[in-house]
């Protein structure tokens, strides 16, 4: 069977028994569905389990017939776009997005967006799609963490490196005062430290910091080596 990529449009080839099944694009490194029914066969499925399958054939169909792509699974309320986002799914995201999925709804259990969910997952891709399409970077989960918290935490460098560019704060706390240079630090992910220092760097940050006094100085001290101990005597 051939097949194009819906991501990069490469002409492939693959094995008959992949009906049903999501292949990875040789080119582009990326995954998409082979159909193994019809769009209409498949559609009875909903759009939750197309998103799930990666199959933005069916999600576009469903588009057209401008269907409620933002359907809310009753378990847990995730949208499509929940569900394309948590998993990477980028071909059921990309036409989720071109159908006018709302992008700041939450979910019921996590009440978190899909842009939490592509950071938390450490789908950079998913995350860069989401805020070309101005997904909020400020928002926050119930502990008040942004995206950047939760790329700092998980130790996604490229997620990280995605939201700065795209203007998010790095110097947001959450609801315990904690910001995400913080949170690579407590977790060990030196890359994202490192990467974060440099960015605090670059925003002048840290001798904003130092210029408080005290208060900081031991924590200025442990994490950039910056400040001096005060002397005895």
């Amino acid at each position: 069977m051939n097949y194009h990529c819906p991501l990069c449009e490469t002409l492939g080839v693959v094995p008959d028994e992949a009906r049903g099944h999501e292949v990875l694009c040789l080119k582009c490194r990326r995954s998409f569905f082979i159909p193994d029914r019809s769009v209409a066969e498949r559609m009875q499925l909903g759009v939750l389990f197309a998103a799930r399958r990666n199959d933005g054939e069916v999600i576009r169909a469903f588009a057209d017939q401008q269907a409620d792509l933002d359907v809310q699974n009753p378990r847990d309320g995730h949208t499509p776009l929940h569900v394309a986002s948590l998993h990477g799914k980028l071909h059921a995201l990309k036409e989720l997005l071109a159908g006018g999925a709302k992008l700041e709804i939450r979910a019921s259990r996590t009440e978190q967006t899909p842009l939490l969910y592509a950071a938390r997952e450490g789908h950079a891709e998913a995350a860069t799609m989401l805020i070309a399409q101005g997904a909020n970077l400020q928002a926050r989960d119930p502990d008040g963490c942004g995206a950047l918290h939760w790329a700092a935490r998980k130790g996604f460098l490229d997620v990280a490196k995605v939201l700065v560019k795209a203007g998010a704060d790095i110097q947001m706390n959450n609801i315990n005062g904690l910001r995400p240079i913080q949170f690579a630090v407590a977790y060990h992910q030196p890359a994202v430290r490192d990467y974060l220092v440099a960015a605090e760097r670059a925003a002048g940050f840290i001798q904003r910091q130092i210029s408080k006094g005290d208060k900081n100085q031991t924590m200025n001290r442990v994490m950039f080596g910056l400040g001096s101990k005060k002397k005895k005597g």
